[in-house]
């Protein structure tokens, strides 16, 4: 159906035969086709190729008048036609034509308004004048009945009287532009540049993503039902261009209250959700540890460890743990827990092999070194990594990183306290893709380790150290698939393994990955020079006591940092911190670390007995049943 495009125009097919009205095209002049779309007022997007424009909306002086002479050959009187000026812009609105009918249409009489003729000015501007008025009071509903007929000048009043009305109706336009976004020049016509539409450029430029309340969305519905009681032949099209135009939302935001409000749920939005940091990247050493002590202590009570009576022992002290089931299980399962298939198809919460392998390598060999006639010194091994966080009030420069880190300490210290001449303490240069671990790198760690550790150590020390990877790089590393054949003999042979050359380069592989002793360069170094390096097992970073050192020392760095220190002064802050540490510190956090042992020696003894009595029971059972 061919509709007329001018925004609040209803003309269409079915009232042309009943109005005598035309349809026109846009023009093919790109100038002039974008004024005719300036002057729709449209919001939505126009197709200049499918969109007409009614007669209604051009005036008399539009159109050019000719005569059809060909009919004279036939003996027929000559026809006037009448066609649009190539420069001709249609107007928003006008006042209906009552000679726009087919009959009347070329009829050539042209109504000319003479300056002299006082009477037909005053009726054209009254004409006009009630119009805008009855206009805006369809629009907006802004102007009541009394309102408009004071805009329209009586017909008794001469000239004068009508032009001394004209600036009120212009203040009364002025205060509605922004309401009805039309735009008018000093003689109250409509313009047809760009700055005219102000009213389909505010709707089509309002925020699409818009957050409305309940109480919005139920304002918005109250003005739609007000528009559509004001004109019931109004199309839901322009309807909602009037709404989003009144309520100064989207286009798409009223259509979503009318949907909303039609299933009838006025909803507000959610509220934002500030996302929590993860569980899992706020545990610490210490809560690791306890972790382990609490689930390893089930099996000392006789009981099986489960997650929901776990997470209940955690949320308490000294724990305090904030996540849930689900985190709690990723916890302890990064911490080397598994579940385990037992003796009758149960799973139960047990430590990996490795770990208990590990830990129970690690106790015996310090028990056999402290129970020995000699004991050797034991010499631990750790660092820090400060962050901004830990100074208050600290004014300087403030890196770009997540961590902030400002120093990593490197130190090593026994039972008579630090090492001397082994503090090594720097700032790294960290780029805002990269972590503050990734500073320390093997070489950096190896040549701390040969010039201010080993000379100030006693000699056949015990170095006990974590499996951090600048501790721990392997030498002789085995071969993989993506070596050659001659590589991987050669490196079997130096490995007093001898080959069989005439197997094939799998059998190999299977033969070097048998082989699994690892030579690290640190420990290398260490038996040169008359030491041995022991290693913490995995996540038992607890015992070492170091872990409690570094806690003395940042509070003792927060103690002394105040305001108006500078970045220059920091490191002086943490040589005082670290001299401060006595021996009687280190003493205590190495009796505290002797009893973590012990406790682990009585749990894991508890845990064997009760997979032990377990898998017996069960065995027992099945017997019973097959019996």
């Amino acid at each position: 159906m061919t509709r007329c495009a001018i925004y609040g125009c209803s003309n269409n097919n079915k009232c042309k035969k009943q109005e005598k009205f035309h349809f026109y095209r846009f023009p093919k002049t790109k100038s002039v086709a974008r004024q005719w779309i300036d002057a729709c007022c449209r919001a939505d997007n126009l197709n200049p190729e499918n969109a007409r424009v009614c007669s209604r909306h051009f005036k008399a002086t539009d159109y050019t008048q000719s005569y059809i002479i060909k009919r004279e050959l036939f003996g027929k009187s000559p026809l006037a036609t009448r066609s649009l000026k190539a420069d001709a812009v249609p107007s928003l609105f006008l006042p209906k034509q009552e000679n726009d009918s087919d009959k009347n249409l070329f009829c050539g009489k042209v109504i000319m308004i003479k300056e002299e003729d006082v009477d037909v000015q005053i009726k054209e501007e009254e004409l006009e004048v009630e119009h805008e008025a009855t206009f805006f009071v369809e629009m907006e509903g802004m102007y009541s009945q009394q309102e408009k007929r004071s805009l329209s000048p009586p017909h008794h009043e001469n000239i004068q009287g009508s032009k001394r009305q004209w600036p009120d109706v212009e203040r009364c336009l002025t205060e509605n532009e922004q309401t009805m976004g039309w735009c008018r020049n000093s003689s109250g016509q409509h313009t047809n540049s760009t700055e005219s539409t102000t009213f389909g450029h505010s709707v089509n430029n309002t925020r699409n993503t818009q957050q409305l309340t309940t109480q919005t969305k139920q304002v918005v519905m109250n003005v739609h039902d007000f528009f559509r009681s004001q004109n019931q032949l109004l199309s839901e099209t322009d309807l909602e261009m009037k709404v989003a135009a009144a309520t100064g939302i989207s286009v798409r935001s009223v259509q979503r209250v009318k949907r909303q409000a039609k299933e009838g749920r006025l909803l507000s939005p959610p509220l934002v959700r500030t996302r929590q940091s993860p569980v899992l990247g706020s545990i610490d050493d210490f809560v690791e540890g306890c972790l382990r002590k609490e689930i390893l202590s089930f099996y000392e009570r006789g009981e099986i460890p489960t997650l929901d009576a776990l997470l209940e022992m955690v949320k308490e002290p000294p724990v305090h743990f904030q996540g849930g089931r689900t985190s709690l299980h990723r916890i302890i399962k990064s911490i080397g827990f598994q579940y385990t298939r037992v003796t009758g198809g149960r799973q139960i919460l047990i430590e990996k092999k490795d770990i208990v392998a590990s830990r129970c390598n690690f106790l015996r060999v310090l028990d056999d070194n402290r129970n020995s006639s000699s004991p050797r010194s034991e010499v631990y091994i750790d660092e820090i990594f400060v962050c901004q966080k830990e100074f208050v009030g600290i004014i300087g420069p403030k890196l770009k990183n997540k961590k902030e880190m400002q120093y990593i300490i490197v130190h090593a210290g026994g039972e008579k306290g630090f090492v001397s001449g082994g503090l090594h303490m720097f700032r790294p240069q960290i780029t805002n893709r990269g972590h503050y671990k990734d500073a320390v790198t093997p070489q950096c760690f190896q040549i701390w380790f040969k010039d201010q550790l080993l000379p100030n150590i006693p000699n056949n020390s015990l170095i006990i150290m974590d499996d951090a990877h600048w501790h721990s790089n392997i030498v002789n590393k085995a071969p993989d698939t993506n070596m050659k054949k001659d590589c991987i003999i050669q490196w079997l042979q130096e490995n007093n393994i001898a080959p069989d050359k005439a197997v094939s380069k799998l059998e190999l592989l299977h033969l070097a990955n048998s082989y699994k002793e690892k030579l690290y360069d640190i420990d290398l170094i260490a038996k040169n020079c008359g030491h041995e390096v022991l290693r913490l097992p995995p996540h038992h970073d607890h015992l070492n006591p170091m872990v409690l050192i570094w806690h003395q020392v940042k509070s003792e760095i927060k103690k002394k940092s105040q305001d108006g220190q500078t970045l220059q002064t920091l490191d002086e802050i943490i040589k005082d911190a670290v001299a401060n540490i006595t021996e009687k510190d280190w003493r205590m956090c190495m009796h505290r670390t002797r009893e973590m042992g012990e406790q682990y020696k009585n749990k894991d003894k508890a845990v064997k007995c009760m997979l032990e009595k377990l898998t017996l029971n069960l065995d027992e059972s099945s017997t019973d049943e097959e019996d």
